[in-house]
């Protein structure tokens, strides 16, 4: 058999309920390893909210993070890591922008390093893993590097109206996703 390079979200794939790689899964994942095959793993989440999975396997591949906003190889420094980011003049546009909507909350990360426009518990909690850096307050202000992501929360019922925003004005720069019932997700 050839060998092949399986690649592997986390959340909804490799990760159960728990948030856990099953005895099975890893299992089954060593054994294809021991037949030649290469495993990697390729997920929306910052590197630091994925790394223990990276060596909880044992992998010796790169790793792909921010939806391949950020690629990198964390066992091999020759490794050319792939790193795009939104311009910070962009970014300060979006976020000025973003006011006329009322939106509940932006978060703008750069690498380990998380910007949260409002203060909300609820959020430390889902972006605190890794032990990142966390400030909040406002972005216009606080962010002065251009992020590898911007995450917005709103209304269910302003979402179209931001995204159509963000394609009119942003089309040649940004690619926007639903992330959550509340939340649009930028990237390059």
């Amino acid at each position: 058999m050839q060998p092949h390079l399986i690649c592997l979200d986390l959340d909804g794939t490799l990760l159960n309920d728990n948030k856990e790689i099953s005895s099975y899964t890893k299992q089954v994942l060593n054994e294809l390893q021991q037949r030649g095959h290469q495993i990697m793993i390729a997920t929306g989440r910052p590197y630091r909210a994925s790394q223990m999975y990276y060596h909880e396997l044992n992998l010796t591949t790169p790793i792909v993070n921010f939806n391949g906003a950020y690629v990198h190889h964390p066992k091999d420094k020759n490794f050319k890591t792939c790193h795009e980011i939104l311009d910070l003049g962009i970014a300060q546009n979006i976020i000025q922008g973003l006011q006329q909507y009322q939106v509940s909350n932006i978060i703008a990360e750069v690498k380990d390093y998380v910007f949260i426009n409002n203060h909300d518990p609820r959020l430390f909690e889902g972006f605190s893993m890794g032990n990142p850096r966390i400030q909040t307050g406002n972005l216009l202000v606080h962010l002065k590097e251009s992020p590898t992501s911007i995450l917005i929360e709103a209304e269910e019922s302003k979402i179209p109206e931001i995204k159509n925003m963000l394609t009119h004005f942003y089309a040649d720069h940004i690619e926007h996703r639903r992330w959550a019932h509340h939340s649009l997700s930028l990237k390059l």
